[in-house]
Order: structure tokens, then sequence, then C-alpha cells
């Protein structure tokens, strides 16, 4: 019996990594690697998760203007992956 490894985890905390994984998914529909009905599958849910990270940002922007933190150089924090589980 042959021992299959669990795929590696895929990093989605930035617009970036989402973006870089639909084009991994493109490239393998492309190739024929996966079957297109799957691949778009895997592309609506990506774009999900970007709309997240995309809302997830503008709340964080928000909460910033409204502490009056405007002229302040802080940066956003990164992403967990417990931030969409509730």
């Amino acid at each position: 019996m042959e021992l299959v490894p669990p795929p590696a985890k895929i990093d989605l905390k930035s617009i970036d990594d989402v973006r870089l994984e639909m084009a991994r998914v493109y490239r393998q529909m492309k190739s024929g690697e996966i079957e297109t009905s799957d691949g778009t599958k895997l592309v609506y849910v990506l774009g999900q998760i970007g709309k997240m990270i995309e809302v997830h940002d503008i709340e964080k922007r928000i909460e910033l203007l409204e502490a009056g933190e405007t002229g302040s150089t802080r940066k956003l924090e990164p992403l967990k992956d417990d931030d969409f589980l509730g």
C-alpha cells in the first residue's frame, strides 16, 4: 500500500496569496491536471476567500479611522487561520 502524504498547507492570508493560488489552479486546468469543473469550483472558493480578506482589511482600516489613528504608520495585523472560523 502506497502512502500518500497530505497536501501541503496553502497560505491564503493575503490577496496576493489568493491570486497566486488561483493562477496555480488555472495552470492545472489548462494542462489537464485537474478537471475544469473542479478547478472552476476551487477558483470560486478562492474568490470568496479573497473577498473576505478585502472586507477584513477594510474593517480594520475603518476601525483605525474611527479611533483617530489616521496619521499613524501602524500596519494592519495579518490574518490568523482562525479569523474565518469564528
